[in-house]
């Protein structure tokens, strides 16, 4: 009982950012979307739909390799199994939107939220003071 009242908390080590950026293959993300760029790039195909889609992919990847923090979403979003990249490519890029995916994937579900993280949405920053449960909002 004393060790559980007053024993040593163990503490999560914090990852630098390029050890989180080589756990959650981010190095590796950014190469697959720059392969997705250059097919994109270098596919003939004048439908609506994919052409919107290029341009829609073209300014994300901007962005994300602006971001000091990189989002990646809408990346996960468009390469779900069965959504735009696959209606779009087929099986032409049926395994580079897989690998996309199993990254993006990876990294959006192992973002948690800690008391004190900075936080940005919408253009503008945040502090996270506490963290919610479904409990807590059932009170």
């Amino acid at each position: 009982m004393f060790n559980w009242l007053f024993g040593k908390k163990k503490i999560k080590p914090v990852l630098s950012k390029l050890d989180y950026w080589e756990a959650f293959e981010l190095y590796a993300l950014f190469d697959d979307l720059d392969r997705v760029k250059a097919v994109l790039e270098h596919t003939d195909n004048t439908r609506i739909d994919f052409i919107a889609f290029k341009d829609w992919f073209t300014e994300e990847l901007g962005e994300l390799e602006g971001a000091n923090n990189p989002d990646f979403s809408m990346v996960r979003e468009w390469f779900a199994p069965g959504a735009d990249w696959d209606s779009l490519m087929g099986m032409q890029g049926f395994e580079l939107g897989r690998s996309v995916f199993k990254r993006a994937d990876r990294w959006k579900r192992n973002q948690e939220f800690v008391p004190g993280s900075i936080v940005w949405l919408s253009g503008e920053y945040g502090l996270v003071l506490r963290i919610l449960t479904s409990a807590s909002l059932s009170v």
